[in-house]
């Protein structure tokens, strides 16, 4: 472990010390750009390099999983040869190419994070971050705050003792700050899934994160208003501060979730599932859309695309056809994979290609040594309150009962390395201390990347977390989770009147049901647990019997009879469309493989059901018996193998 990190800090350290003699503080000179007629040509053999480090990376990314080499990630190795690549590109190429290559901060904004921020809101549900939404919304709005104070107040302090001549002032220090509180764990939550570590520490640091960025970006707009104002940074303006963030922050979400409804009853009220590659395609523009008009209202994009994939996905998505579902999960998930690499490939490059490059090297560690200082302080105290407050409801509760346990805060400290969303905020400071942040910020990101990425396995093992744990939640099969996919688990234990539990089912209250709750603790305590228990019940019963009915279709147009694409009883080679192809022979297929699949995991809860089904006939308007492998609603049929 140890000699895994100092290797780690080596490579680091030796990356910015190279980086420190090509550098040079004085801007190069820009050269003519090249000819129209060569233009072209240039900037295809920019991109050019560009997509073979992509290649590159995806092929190491291969070998890495086959030969099952956990000591490395691609995400390092990828922005190490970006910096080779990169240093190359400095001394043998003209400025044109080198400014092409160079990061940007509106490609990366306008074309990188939206795949990402899409993939991570799509998937928000599918995770167990609601499960640990005090943890995870502590820790993103209180620890974001507290990050950035914290490194504001040290950063501030050295430039107050004249060393290195840095010469911020406290909103810089500030804003400085707020953009290295930007965490960008991809490489860690990479390493959980291929370890499949415990549920409950992805789902953490998953939402963390996710919620981290967004708030990050809402605070530099906040602080940036007030630096191009010319104002300094005072206590007086802190209220001001507070109202613009949630303001901000409210309205943002507000839009995400308004489009991402207008999206589902587009899904509901029109025919698209008859034209997969239309409704697919708005499934991808839509939540495009939210990002870019909330950006061009000055709010941020980035909350609301977040709330309008999340929206999208509880409602928009159980509308989709089958075909629709799969393509959108796929494409959201390989947007996201090229986004992640292409981001680490480029920070590489940039790391050497910058023509204004300011480097401290002190001052780079510096700032290293107070990011580490500022996690602490948003992790540590915060875990504990969030384990005092528990406590103090759940005397008798265990240990290990705990939100956030030793083992998990050390791992969320582990986790807490910088990314590219902090490189694209240093990206938009400008004046007398922009260049200066900018190469320290993206010398900070390569340092943590390199020294805590790259150990994120030894430091699993090391603290004892669980992994090759299964996840439920993050299924990647054929078959989707929501119940109009046709995936049904039959609950025996309540005799004949067993309901279908689908995974729309809300997660059980282990929480609120455990041992210790009923036995030892008081009778005031038993009260609380059972509000809460309620209130977490009645906001699913009015999501599921209210809200969703007005925006999804209880029953998939598929399985309505005289609009079922899938029939049982059709020949495959029945009709053909008018371009020859058999669309209904490939629908059958579909229909055919699903139920062959759907019948060997559930055949043996098939079997077990069939002694009690004869007892009790499911009312029309029970919603839980409602499934898609029956023919029509209201019939006396069996949930999963049709009438009787």
């Amino acid at each position: 472990m140890n000699e895994a990190i100092a290797t780690s800090v080596e490579a680091g350290l030796s990356a910015v010390a190279t980086a420190l003699m090509v550098a040079t503080p004085v801007e190069t000179p820009v050269e003519d750009e090249p000819p129209p007629e060569d233009e072209e040509r240039v900037s295809s053999q920019a991109l050019l390099i560009l997509v073979t480090l992509l290649i590159a990376a995806l092929l190491t990314s291969y070998y890495l999983q086959r030969w099952r080499i956990r000591t490395v990630h691609e995400t390092v190795l990828s922005i190490f040869a970006g910096m080779a690549v990169g240093l190359v590109l400095r001394f043998s190429t003209g400025s044109y190419i080198k400014r092409i290559v160079t990061f940007d901060h509106t490609v990366f904004f306008n074309m990188l994070l939206p795949p990402i921020i899409l993939n991570c809101g799509f998937n928000l549900q599918r995770t167990s971050v609601a499960r640990n939404a005090t943890a995870v919304l502590t820790f993103a709005f209180v620890g974001t705050v507290i990050s950035a104070v914290v490194i504001g107040l040290i950063v501030q302090a050295y430039s107050l003792t004249g060393i290195e001549s840095i010469g911020f002032s406290l909103l810089d220090s500030l804003l400085m700050g707020t953009i290295l509180s930007a965490t960008d764990p991809v490489t860690i939550l990479a390493v959980f899934e291929q370890l499949r570590v415990d549920p409950k520490l992805f789902s953490i640091i998953f939402g963390e994160t996710v919620f981290n960025d967004a708030v990050a970006i809402v605070l530099f707009a906040t602080l940036s208003t007030l630096r191009t104002a010319g104002r300094e940074f005072t206590l007086s303006a802190v209220p001001g501060m507070a109202a613009s963030f949630i303001g901000v922050f409210s309205a943002s979400l507000a839009l995400g979730v308004a489009l991402g409804v207008g999206l589902a009853l587009l899904c509901k009220h029109l025919q698209l599932y008859n034209y997969p590659s239309i409704e697919a395609a708005l499934a991808l523009l839509v939540p495009y859309q939210a990002y870019l008009l909330s950006n061009s209202l000055e709010l941020s994009g980035i909350v609301s695309l977040l709330f309008c994939a999340a929206t999208m996905r509880q409602y928009a998505y159980r509308s989709l056809s089958v075909r629709s579902k799969r393509t959108t999960r796929y494409l959201f998930h390989l947007l996201s994979g090229l986004a992640e690499n292409f981001v680490f490939i480029y920070l590489g490059i940039s790391l050497f290609t910058s023509t204004e490059t300011v480097f401290r090297p002190v001052f780079v560690i510096y700032v290293t040594v107070a990011t580490c200082i500022s996690r602490y302080a948003a992790i540590f105290p915060l875990s504990r309150l969030l384990n005092a407050i528990f406590k103090y409801r759940h005397p008798s509760a265990p240990s290990s009962a705990q939100p956030v346990t030793h083992e998990e805060q050390t791992m969320l400290f582990w986790a807490g390395l910088r990314g590219a969303v902090a490189v694209a905020l240093a990206s938009e400071v400008s004046g007398t201390s922009g260049a200066l942040l900018r190469t320290t910020v993206l010398c900070v990101v390569v340092l943590s990347v390199a020294i805590f990425g790259g150990t994120t396995p030894q430091v699993v093992h090391l603290l004892g977390i669980r992994t090759g744990v299964p996840q439920p939640d993050s299924s990647d099969d054929d078959n989707d989770s929501d119940s109009d996919d046709r995936r049904a688990i039959i609950d025996l234990s309540t005799g004949p009147q067993s309901r279908v539990l689908t995974d729309d089912t809300p997660p059980p209250l282990s929480r609120f049901s455990s041992p210790w709750s009923e036995t030892n603790e008081s009778w005031i305590s038993r009260i609380k647990i059972s509000f809460n228990s309620l209130d977490r019940s009645l906001i699913y019963d009015i999501d599921k019997y209210y809200i969703q009915p007005m925006l999804t279709r209880k029953r998939h147009p598929s399985s309505v009879a005289g609009n079922r694409p899938y029939r049982r009883h059709r020949s495959n080679h029945s009709r053909r469309s008018s371009s020859g192809d058999s669309l209904e022979a490939d629908q059958t297929d579909e229909y055919n493989s699903h139920n062959a699949h759907a019948g060997s995991s559930l055949g043996a809860t098939v079997r077990a059901t069939n002694a009690t089904w004869n007892s009790y006939s499911p009312s029309e308007d029970d919603p839980n018996w409602e499934s898609d492998l029956g023919n029509s609603k209201g019939r006396n049929e069996h949930p999963l193998l049709g009438s009787r």
